[in-house]
């Protein structure tokens, strides 16, 4: 069964910052919170403080709404949106599907690696994490 939220959520962790050069910048942005919609690309697996989880397992029940599943899915070709130079990536972690369901969230995490006879880039398995819905901690398991 789903948690119901009888509180309202927390405020968007951010405040406004202007460096030496005039320019303005947000430091502190809720982009931490890695939201199942957007891609991630990084060097190890991404973390969540109690907040950011918190704000993360909001949106998630938002998504899945009335449904009993829903998953989002990033294939590789989505990286060429941010670079056509996939291998520069190789050995990062990418966020390649999120699963939420009546029982929790799975974030499925593949490695950007080449076939060793084409050398075209592809994803292999590393790790799953899996968030429940009760449970403020989370689950681990590498592949």
């Amino acid at each position: 069964m789903l948690p119901r939220t009888e509180q309202p959520l927390p405020p968007t962790p951010h405040s406004h910052h202007t460096s030496v050069s005039g320019n303005s910048d947000l430091v502190g942005a809720t982009s931490q919170i890695y939201l199942p919609e957007v891609i991630y690309l990084g060097v190890t697996a991404p973390t969540r403080n109690r907040t950011e989880l918190h704000i993360f397992k909001q949106h998630c029940l938002f998504l899945l709404q009335n449904r009993m599943e829903k998953h989002i899915c990033h294939p590789l070709t989505e990286l060429q949106t941010i670079t056509p130079h996939i291998g520069a990536f190789n050995k990062f972690f990418w966020k390649y599907r999120t699963s939420i369901t009546i029982n929790g969230i799975l974030e499925d995490y593949r490695g950007i690696t080449h076939h060793s006879d084409t050398r075209t880039p592809c994803l292999v398995k590393v790790c799953m994490i899996f968030y429940s819905w009760d449970n403020p901690s989370y689950t681990v398991t590498l592949a």
